[in-house]
Protein backbone atom coordinates (compact mmCIF):
# COMPACT_ATOMS: atom_id res chain seq x y z
CA UNK A 1 0.00 0.00 0.00
CA UNK A 2 1.52 3.27 -1.03
CA UNK A 3 0.94 6.42 0.73
CA UNK A 4 -0.59 7.85 -2.32
CA UNK A 5 -3.29 5.07 -2.09
CA UNK A 6 -4.35 5.21 1.30
CA UNK A 7 -2.88 6.58 4.03
CA UNK A 8 -0.67 3.87 5.82
CA UNK A 9 -2.77 2.33 8.81
CA UNK A 10 -1.64 2.83 12.41
CA UNK A 11 -0.94 -0.39 14.50
CA UNK A 12 -4.55 -0.44 15.29
CA UNK A 13 -6.49 -0.78 12.25
CA UNK A 14 -4.53 -3.70 10.43
CA UNK A 15 -7.26 -4.51 8.02
CA UNK A 16 -6.16 -4.37 4.17
CA UNK A 17 -7.60 -1.02 2.41
CA UNK A 18 -9.30 -3.27 -0.28
CA UNK A 19 -11.32 -4.27 3.19
CA UNK A 20 -11.83 -0.92 4.73
CA UNK A 21 -12.57 0.01 0.99
CA UNK A 22 -15.63 -2.35 1.55
CA UNK A 23 -16.68 -1.84 4.95
CA UNK A 24 -16.59 2.09 4.15
CA UNK A 25 -19.21 1.44 0.93
CA UNK A 26 -21.92 -0.64 3.44
CA UNK A 27 -21.39 2.54 5.87
CA UNK A 28 -22.15 4.57 3.00
CA UNK A 29 -24.54 2.96 1.60
CA UNK A 30 -26.46 2.92 5.26
CA UNK A 31 -26.21 6.30 5.60
CA UNK A 32 -27.31 7.08 1.53
CA UNK A 33 -30.50 4.91 1.84
CA UNK A 34 -31.24 6.37 5.51
CA UNK A 35 -30.73 10.57 4.08
CA UNK A 36 -33.12 9.47 1.20
CA UNK A 37 -35.66 8.18 3.17
CA UNK A 38 -34.98 11.35 5.55
CA UNK A 39 -35.14 13.90 2.38
CA UNK A 40 -37.07 11.95 0.34
CA UNK A 41 -35.01 13.49 -2.76
CA UNK A 42 -34.64 11.04 -5.64
CA UNK A 43 -31.49 8.31 -4.55
CA UNK A 44 -29.46 10.24 -7.64
CA UNK A 45 -29.77 13.82 -5.99
CA UNK A 46 -29.13 11.93 -2.33
CA UNK A 47 -26.35 10.16 -3.81
CA UNK A 48 -24.54 13.18 -5.00
CA UNK A 49 -25.28 14.75 -1.97
CA UNK A 50 -23.85 12.18 0.29
CA UNK A 51 -20.15 12.39 -1.82
CA UNK A 52 -20.61 15.89 -1.44
CA UNK A 53 -21.05 16.28 2.23
CA UNK A 54 -20.42 13.05 4.29
CA UNK A 55 -18.08 10.68 2.47
CA UNK A 56 -14.92 13.12 3.21
CA UNK A 57 -15.10 12.43 6.81
CA UNK A 58 -16.15 8.88 6.16
CA UNK A 59 -13.28 8.03 4.12
CA UNK A 60 -10.92 9.98 6.84
CA UNK A 61 -12.25 7.50 9.90
CA UNK A 62 -11.37 4.52 7.64
CA UNK A 63 -7.84 6.03 6.46
CA UNK A 64 -8.67 6.29 2.53
CA UNK A 65 -8.60 8.20 -0.38
CA UNK A 66 -11.39 6.33 -2.19
CA UNK A 67 -14.33 3.65 -1.06
CA UNK A 68 -14.75 0.39 -3.17
CA UNK A 69 -17.04 3.26 -5.40
CA UNK A 70 -18.84 0.00 -7.77
CA UNK A 71 -19.90 -1.99 -4.39
CA UNK A 72 -21.27 1.51 -3.04
CA UNK A 73 -23.21 1.84 -6.56
CA UNK A 74 -24.32 -1.73 -6.25
CA UNK A 75 -25.38 -1.32 -3.21
CA UNK A 76 -27.97 1.37 -3.07
CA UNK A 77 -29.00 1.36 -6.09
CA UNK A 78 -29.92 -2.35 -5.88
CA UNK A 79 -31.83 -1.73 -2.72
CA UNK A 80 -33.81 0.69 -4.07
CA UNK A 81 -34.55 -1.23 -7.45
CA UNK A 82 -35.85 -4.15 -4.79
CA UNK A 83 -37.30 -2.76 -2.05
CA UNK A 84 -40.42 -4.23 -2.14
CA UNK A 85 -39.27 -7.82 -2.73
CA UNK A 86 -36.63 -7.59 -0.13
CA UNK A 87 -39.50 -6.31 2.42
CA UNK A 88 -41.40 -8.94 1.65
CA UNK A 89 -38.41 -12.11 2.44
CA UNK A 90 -37.36 -10.15 5.25
CA UNK A 91 -40.81 -9.56 6.78
CA UNK A 92 -41.18 -13.48 7.55
CA UNK A 93 -37.96 -13.33 10.04
CA UNK A 94 -39.56 -10.12 12.53
CA UNK A 95 -41.19 -12.27 14.40
CA UNK A 96 -45.03 -12.47 15.42
CA UNK A 97 -46.98 -8.63 15.22
CA UNK A 98 -43.96 -7.65 13.57
CA UNK A 99 -44.07 -5.57 10.14
CA UNK A 100 -41.53 -3.40 8.12
CA UNK A 101 -43.02 -0.17 8.86
CA UNK A 102 -42.94 -0.90 12.82
CA UNK A 103 -38.90 -1.27 12.73
CA UNK A 104 -36.68 1.42 12.45
CA UNK A 105 -35.47 2.53 8.82
CA UNK A 106 -31.67 2.29 9.55
CA UNK A 107 -32.73 -1.50 11.13
CA UNK A 108 -34.57 -2.21 7.25
CA UNK A 109 -31.56 -0.76 5.57
CA UNK A 110 -29.24 -2.68 7.29
CA UNK A 111 -31.41 -5.70 6.91
CA UNK A 112 -31.82 -5.14 2.69
CA UNK A 113 -28.78 -4.47 2.17
CA UNK A 114 -27.36 -7.49 3.72
CA UNK A 115 -29.67 -9.33 1.98
CA UNK A 116 -28.60 -7.49 -1.28
CA UNK A 117 -25.39 -9.33 -0.42
CA UNK A 118 -26.55 -12.87 0.26
CA UNK A 119 -28.05 -12.79 -2.73
CA UNK A 120 -25.73 -10.83 -5.37
CA UNK A 121 -22.78 -11.46 -4.36
CA UNK A 122 -21.68 -14.83 -3.18
CA UNK A 123 -17.50 -14.25 -3.43
CA UNK A 124 -18.27 -12.53 0.76
CA UNK A 125 -19.11 -15.27 2.53
CA UNK A 126 -22.40 -15.07 4.36
CA UNK A 127 -20.60 -14.54 8.25
CA UNK A 128 -18.55 -12.15 6.89
CA UNK A 129 -21.92 -10.10 5.67
CA UNK A 130 -23.67 -10.84 9.03
CA UNK A 131 -20.45 -9.58 11.06
CA UNK A 132 -20.03 -6.18 9.16
CA UNK A 133 -23.72 -5.51 8.98
CA UNK A 134 -23.80 -6.54 12.97
CA UNK A 135 -21.07 -4.26 13.63
CA UNK A 136 -22.81 -1.31 11.75
CA UNK A 137 -26.06 -2.15 13.15
CA UNK A 138 -24.15 -1.78 16.92
CA UNK A 139 -22.24 1.46 15.87
CA UNK A 140 -26.29 2.99 14.77
CA UNK A 141 -26.90 1.55 18.81
CA UNK A 142 -29.92 -0.76 17.26
CA UNK A 143 -30.87 -3.89 18.90
CA UNK A 144 -27.69 -5.48 17.08
CA UNK A 145 -28.64 -9.07 19.01
CA UNK A 146 -32.12 -8.61 16.93
CA UNK A 147 -30.70 -7.35 13.69
CA UNK A 148 -28.09 -10.26 13.73
CA UNK A 149 -30.62 -12.84 14.32
CA UNK A 150 -32.36 -11.61 11.31
CA UNK A 151 -29.33 -11.63 9.24
CA UNK A 152 -28.53 -15.07 10.37
CA UNK A 153 -32.07 -16.52 9.23
CA UNK A 154 -31.53 -14.63 5.77
CA UNK A 155 -28.15 -15.97 5.50
CA UNK A 156 -29.69 -19.46 5.94
CA UNK A 157 -32.27 -19.19 3.32
CA UNK A 158 -29.83 -17.60 0.50
CA UNK A 159 -26.47 -19.35 1.66
CA UNK A 160 -27.64 -22.69 2.72
CA UNK A 161 -24.30 -24.04 1.20
CA UNK A 162 -22.17 -22.13 3.80
CA UNK A 163 -23.91 -23.44 6.85
CA UNK A 164 -24.41 -27.09 6.00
Amino acid sequence: MTETDDAKPDKSDLRPASIRRRAAARIAAVQTLYQQWGSGQPLTDVVVSFQNRFLPELLKEFKLTHLNDQHYTRLVFGVDARRANMDEHISAYLGQGWTMERINQIDRDILRLAMLEFEDLPDISARTIIAEYSAIADSWEVDTAYITAILDRLAHQFRPQEFA
